[in-house]
């Protein structure tokens, strides 16, 4: 006969080897910070040393169970505003990043602290000092719109917490980061107008804009305009916010039938300039939102976004883990299309 399996130790056994209780034991199992990192490791130990294996059927079902309960307050984490703007809310995208971050925390039982990196007397030694204070040991980093934003004195400060940087991904220095998958969003806007009937697609956006997303809007314009007739193929036309009226002109000049843009301020000066919009132009925006409901647009669910990015911190902090990670995760969240009044219908 094939001998049987040793039985594998219960965490009552485990517990009984390390002296501590049950739940301390079911607690460190999952790496839960409310038990100190020492006992976590020394009771991991013993149940390693025991053979202790997770069931994965039974973590299903207690995952199940406890997403329907009322969560318990976990901890506090730091949520870092990188941006020039202390009020996040004066930037739509940032505002729906902010208000992800919030409800996520919420729901999983953390609080959210929240420091603003351009706050003239900030310094890392000084956050370091309030954050560790506070026992914070998981940073949200938001609105990291230029590397040269932040000093360059903070650039080692990130990995000694869980960390993750929620918008972009240029930022990604072995940290795990949550963004939009701006190239699927400019790919699937660019597919949808020419399912529509339009012809000649126009990219037009602030080139500082597409570096600082790694040139996803333009790579996923790009993956779907190529394939037009050599006629219709039109290069991104890169906008300066302070000199719009040379891309009206430049609109005019190339003729296209849809432009698709990531400025409200663009269809503002296109209108003024005396164009009907959509009869003698159509607009997309690649970054649409409720107060804009006179334009089709991508929604980019900034909300799931900053959820995604909570979810990476809340993960790493579960795991027990800190600092640089050796595979990082970039986690992207795809857009949602929504028809306008900027686009016209063509007959069947």
């Amino acid at each position: 006969m094939p001998k049987s399996p040793e039985r594998r130790p219960n965490m009552q056994q485990i517990a009984d080897a390390a002296g501590v209780s049950k739940s301390a034991v079911s607690l460190a199992l999952r790496n839960d910070p409310r038990i100190p990192e020492a006992t976590r490791v020394r009771i991991q130990r013993f149940a390693d040393e025991m053979g202790y294996r997770r069931n994965p059927v039974v973590d299903s079902l207690m995952t199940q169970l406890r997403a329907g309960r009322q969560p318990t307050f976990q901890a506090n984490l730091a949520l870092i505003n990188c941006s020039p703007l202390k009020d996040l809310s004066q930037n739509h995208t940032f505002k729906r990043l902010r208000e992800g971050i919030l409800q996520r925390g919420e729901q999983l039982g953390y609080g959210i602290e929240e420091f603003w990196l351009q706050q003239p007397d900030m310094r890392p030694e000084r956050l370091k000092q309030i954050v560790e204070t506070r026992g914070i040991r998981g940073l949200i980093l938001i609105a990291a719109l230029d590397l040269d934003a932040i000093h360059g004195s903070y650039s080692k400060f990130w990995y000694d917490f869980a960390c993750s940087v929620i918008g972009v991904t240029h930022l990604n220095n072995q940290l795990n980061c949550s963004s939009n998958d701006q190239y699927l969003t400019a790919r699937q806007a660019t597919q949808k107008v020419l399912e529509m009937g339009y012809k000649r697609p126009l990219l037009v956006l602030p080139a500082k804009d597409d570096a600082l997303l790694d040139e996803k809007f333009s790579a996923g314009f790009f993956s779907v305009s190529r394939h037009l007739p050599q006629m219709d193929k039109l290069d991104m036309l890169a906008l300066d916010t302070e000199d719009i009226a040379t891309a009206v002109a430049e609109i005019r000049k190339q003729q296209p039938d849809v432009v698709l843009t990531n400025k409200l301020e663009l269809y503002d000066a296109l209108v003024e300039d005396g164009l009907k919009i959509p009869k003698e132009l159509a607009l997309v925006h690649l970054d649409w939102h409720v107060g804009i409901p006179h334009l089709a647009g991508m929604r980019q669910n900034n909300r799931e976004v900053g959820s995604a990015g909570v979810d990476l911190v809340v993960g790493q902090l579960q795991k027990n883990e800190f600092g640089a990670q050796e595979h990082p995760k970039v986690v992207q969240i795809e857009s949602i299309w929504v028809d306008g009044p900027s686009l016209r219908s063509f007959p069947d």
